[in-house]
């Protein structure tokens, strides 16, 4: 049997063809998936998003073209092997480099900017629809250390070493869900979430001295 490739912990995203694989709330949602199993089939990515195989073909070459998803192997599924995908890195990270030319002063975000754009939006969409699947769940928890639901947004000014702060807090979310994800044994018992997060810089609203 082959050696499965090396799996970065993260891949930065950085060509066109990247960009447009993840601005797709249905492959979003289809890598979300790859959380409780390494290697998945489509024929078990569709019934987990109950939708036709056929369409979740498109969207898996489109993951394997812009090299997200690598075919991994096979399975026995009745007559005929099934081929398994993996993803080729644990997390993902979009590059969102800020133009550096006169187009920046202008407004235009750029390519990278825009496909940043287009992504965060696909994600913020579906956190949307998980919001509003939660508010009728009856396992939903709003208070207490068992809060699986929570919303906020806030403005504020943050001196650098304030912000510096707030970016370690950040990164030591990410690492503690990136270490959950590869050591944690699924249980019944488990809530399974969706964490949505931007930080962004406010235009226009500098202090006024």
């Amino acid at each position: 049997m082959a050696k499965t490739p090396h799996k970065p912990k993260t891949m930065k995203l950085s060509t066109d063809e990247q960009h447009r694989a993840i601005a797709s709330p249905q492959r979003l949602e289809l890598l979300g998936l790859f959380i409780d199993q390494d290697q998945m089939s489509v024929v078990q990515l569709a019934e987990r998003m109950g939708r036709p195989a056929t369409a979740i073909h498109y969207h898996v070459r489109v993951l394997v073209k812009a090299g997200i998803l690598r075919r991994a192997g096979e399975r026995r599924s009745g007559r005929r092997p099934e081929a398994l995908y993996e993803t080729t890195a644990d997390t993902f990270a979009l590059a969102m480099e800020r133009p550096k030319n006169a187009a920046a002063a202008a407004g235009d975000a750029g390519p990278a900017g825009a496909a940043a754009v287009k992504t965060l939006t696909a994600a913020f969409r579906m956190a949307v629809r998980d919001m509003e699947a939660g508010l009728t769940d009856p396992a939903t928890r709003s208070t207490g250390p068992g809060r699986n639901m929570f919303g906020v947004r806030v403005h504020c000014r943050l001196a650098k070493k304030d912000l510096a702060e707030l970016n370690r807090h950040l990164r030591s979310i990410e690492k503690m869900l990136s270490r959950i994800r590869k050591t944690h044994k699924p249980s019944k018992n488990d809530s399974f979430v969706s964490l949505t997060l931007a930080l962004m810089p406010l235009r226009n609203r500098e202090v006024q001295s």
